[in-house]
Order: C-alpha cells, then sequence, then structure tokens
C-alpha cells in the first residue's frame, strides 16, 4: 500500500500502511456499480467524468448507494484512518487535510483514500459484513490502477506529490499469498517507490516529503543487551555458515543484519512505524532475491524482522498480528531444511533470553503454543 525527511528516500519515512494482512477478498465482486469518485459529490458540476462511471449523485434523486458508501468511507478517513497513515504527530495536517484536497485533482489518489478508509471498515468487521468493504477496496483499487500508471509514466512538478501520496499506502496482499510472499511484493513496492521520488525529488512540495532530514541521525538509543546478543548470534550463524566459501552471500546477509541493527535501535529510541519498515525498504535488492530463492540465513534474518514488525500489533490496524503470523510461517518452513543441521536452528533459537519481547515470541512458536493461538 506504503518507508527521509523523506530521511534517506520517501519508502523509508512514509510507509504507514502497507498491508501486511489486508483481509483477503472474495473472487468475484458482489457489487453492481464500480465506485464513483468523491468528485461526483463536491466536484463543480462542469468537471470532466470519465464515460463508465455511475451517474452523478446530484439531482432530486435520493442519494444511492454508492454515493453513501463514498460518503462513509470518506468520512472513516478524514476521522480515523488517516491516523494510521502518520508517522509523528506533525503528519497528520497533511493527511487529514491537504492530500485529500489534492486528491480533488487525481481521480486515481482519491481511489487510492477510499480504498484504504474501506480495508480500515472491513479489519473492524466479521465476515460477511467485511467482505462488502473488501470488495469496494478492491474496486477503487482497481479504478486507480489506469490513471496512476499514466501519471507514473509522465512524472511532472503537477503531479508528483499525489503519484508520492498514493505509492505510499498499497494494497499488496492476495488471496493465495502466504505472509512470506505478501511481504517480499511489499519489499518490491518499497523500492518502487523510492525510485519514484528520486525521479520527483525536485520537484516535491509537500511538507510530508520535504520537511525533515535525517532520518538515521536521531539514532541516540544504544540497543538493550538482549537484542544485541540475539543479533550477534545471527551475525555468528552467518559467519559460520557462509563465510568460509560463499562470499557473496555472506556480504548479502551481513548488510541485512546491520540495517536491521539500525532499525532496532532506532526504533529504541523513536518508537515509530517509519523505523521498522525502514528495513523493508532500504535492505538490498540482492537480499530481497534471496528470500524469494528461500535461502535458509535470509529466511532466518527475516524471522528477526518480525519480531520487530510485532511491535506494530497494537499501534496500526493494518500491521495486526502480522508479525506473529510472519514468524510462524518461516519457522515452520526452516523446521525441514537441509542447510541447517536441525540442532543449529534449536540452539540458536533456544539461545534467546527468556522474558524478553523476543524471545518470548520466537520460543512460543518454537514450541508451536503462538501458532496454535493464532491459526
Amino acid at each position: 500500500m506504503a518507508v527521509t525527511s523523506v530521511r534517506r528516500d520517501a519508502s523509508s519515512r512514509e510507509l504507514a500502511c502497507t498491508y501486511f494482512k489486508a483481509p483477503a477478498a472474495r473472487k468475484e465482486s458482489t457489487l453492481s456499480t464500480s465506485p464513483a469518485p468523491l468528485q461526483s459529490i463536491v466536484a463543480p458540476p462542469e468537471a470532466t467524468y470519465h464515460a463508465n462511471q455511475p451517474v452523478s449523485c446530484h439531482g432530486s434523486s435520493p442519494p444511492n448507494f454508492a454515493c453513501l458508501r463514498e460518503l462513509e468511507l470518506m468520512h472513516k478517513f478524514s476521522t480515523e484512518t488517516y491516523l494510521s497513515l502518520c508517522n509523528e504527530p506533525t503528519d497528520q495536517h497533511e493527511w487529514q487535510y491537504v492530500i485529500p484536497r489534492k486528491a480533488l485533482q487525481h481521480d486515481f489518489l482519491m481511489s487510492g483514500i477510499l480504498a484504504i478508509a474501506s480495508l480500515h471498515i472491513a479489519s473492524t468487521l466479521d465476515p460477511p459484513e467485511a467482505l462488502s468493504y473488501i470488495d469496494t477496496a478492491l474496486e477503487y483499487h482497481n479504478h486507480a490502477f489506469a490513471p496512476f500508471r499514466q501519471a507514473l509514466d509522465n512524472l511532472t512538478p503537477a503531479n508528483c506529490d499525489a503519484v508520492l501520496a498514493h505509492s505510499l499506502p498499497q494494497l499488496a496482499r492476495e488471496e493465495n499469498q502466504s505472509m512470506t510472499e505478501n511481504i517480499i511484493v511489499v519489499f518490491e513496492l518499497l523500492h518502487g517507490v523510492s525510485k519514484i521520488f528520486t525521479i520527483s525529488r525536485p520537484w516535491l512540495q509537500g511538507k510530508l516529503f520535504t520537511s525533515r532530514r535525517g532520518f538515521w541521525e536521531d539514532q541516540l538509543s544504544i540497543l538493550d543487551s538482549e537484542i544485541e546478543a540475539a543479533l550477534d548470534r545471527l551475525t555468528a550463524l552467518n559467519n559460520d555458515v557462509l563465510a568460509p566459501d560463499k562470499a557473496d552471500q555472506h556480504h548479502i546477509i551481513k548488510n541485512a543484519i546491520a540495517l536491521l541493527r539500525r532499525c532496532f535501535c532506532r526504533y529504541n529510541h523513536a518508537r515509530d512505524v517509519a523505523s521498522i519498515l525502514a528495513w523493508v525498504a532500504t535492505v538490498d535488492k540482492e537480499f530481497v532475491h534471496a528470500l524469494r530463492c528461500r535461502q535458509p540465513l535470509a529466511l532466518l534474518v527475516l524471522i528477526h524482522w518480525g519480531v520487530l514488525l510485532q511491535e506494530l500489533d497494537e499501534k496500526v490496524w493494518w500491521a495486526k498480528d502480522s508479525g506473529t503470523a510472519l514468524v510462524s510461517e518461516l519457522l515452520n518452513a526452516l523446521r525441514p531444511c537441509d542447510d541447517f543441521e536441525a540442532h543449529t536452528l534449536d540452539q540458536l533459537l533456544r539461545s534467546y533470553p527468556r522474558g524478553h519481547r523476543v524471545s518470548q515470541l520466537l520460543h512460543e512458536l518454537r514450541t508451536g503454543n503462538a501458532y496454535k493461538s493464532s491459526s
């Protein structure tokens, strides 16, 4: 959906809404009409409409379903959902007022906003009530695709802020994807956001993208001894398994661990969403390739990031239970792996001190308790 004053780049700064665990949609939509953009309610009569959009809501007839749904979604976004896109309080004005107003000029951005709000509502409901909102979100997402693609291929000073704002929160979850596959897609999406920011950086005007500096400069905290020891053990395992005769792979894993250490350290100081998502946005593409190839050490590094991701469980609706689901899935994938001696992985997981948030999740998942409770 999604992460340096974008600090180092936009993707490591404003990625508050990458949908790690968006609800799965039905294969066929039940809505009979495509969602109408909000301009059908608030834009002047002379506004130009696409031919495939529903009839305007204006007139003496009672508001139809699409119009009421639009109003409901915009109310949800402007009163609640926008907060889940903010990394810090200073972002709130931009997401609540500036970006929605900019969306009146860019149909794809308005569709993106309404899709996010619809998923937010769906996350609070039980099936079958949630399915209608999931369908609505997917329809808005599909409605935004073509105009967004066109704007992306033709970045200008007039549309770059809207393109970047729409790029940050992306609907990345597919019904048939595992959590690991979903996270890999998120990696690739956020690297794409970084490219958009690089191209449009001289033109950006919004405070979200231009007002801050030095994403890593505020890194004042020192890691507590238990997390430091956990990452040291991971580094030692990388040295033992890959350093002797696989120098390139060893270097890739080493860099990913070093970046993860910085993210743990920054989160310990800032306690913000961006500290966690920065790792996904800035890790090397070679590491993402290693994940796609299911290289065991890469998956083990991702497990450690999943523990950090769990910190978002009570902070934002779009990440709820994602850390636990990711770690449990990865541990199950690693257990039968021939590249690791079973006792080596077991010893690594055993070595985490009990009672710490890193160790608690890993030890519960190791014994199957957390996995059973989350399934």
